[in-house]
């Protein structure tokens, strides 16, 4: 995503003004997945389940460091069934590297404030990312269930509100399962 080839793209999107979305993707090739059976398959996909959120980290850090969202600030991008736990940590340390070492990058805000200005996040089930909002901005967060996949949270869904929930505001869970996303998808002002 750092490439200058995705720059016709990014000023495409900006100028129509929909939202771009990148969904997560297996951090285990299919070749290996394919190539391996019994126990050790096993072992290997519970590994790339668990890890399969991480790889968008990449996209999000890339897009920073190509300054995408100073030049495109119309741009939104939503980063599908991504889990947000890593999101904190991840935001932290582009803003350390960014004034430590990046400041030649031509951005003008901290790479944390393009994330709030530009960015959101969808996750199912995430109990160490629903204690660390304010680090990423509650504004930024859209809760689904991730139907019809086998991993998400569906027809369980209340159960798992309620449960990753219990300690916020209602305020707070309505803008993460209804409110962001309409405002996001232009369905509410």
């Amino acid at each position: 995503m750092w490439h200058p080839q995705w720059e016709p793209l990014w000023a495409a999107i900006d100028e129509v003004g929909i939202p771009l979305h990148f969904h997560t993707f297996p951090s285990v090739s299919p070749d290996l997945r394919e190539k391996y059976t019994g126990l050790t398959q096993r072992a290997l996909m519970y590994s790339g389940l668990c890890l399969f959120q991480m790889t968008l980290a990449n996209i999000l850090t890339a897009l920073m460091g190509r300054a995408v969202f100073e030049r495109y600030p119309n741009l939104r991008i939503a980063f599908g069934e991504s889990g947000i736990g890593w999101i904190p940590y991840v935001l932290d340390r582009m803003d350390f590297e960014y004034e430590d070492q990046y400041k030649d990058l031509p951005l003008k805000l901290k790479p944390s404030e393009y994330w709030r200005r530009q960015c959101k996040a969808t996750f199912q089930y995430d109990r160490v990312g629903t204690k660390l909002i304010e680090e990423m901005g509650v504004e930024t967060l859209m809760w689904g269930s991730d139907y019809p996949h086998p991993d998400g949270v569906w027809p369980e869904s209340e159960k798992y509100i309620s449960e990753q929930f219990k300690h916020l505001p209602d305020d707070v869970v309505r803008k993460m399962t209804c409110e962001n996303a309409g405002r996001f998808y232009g369905l509410i002002k």
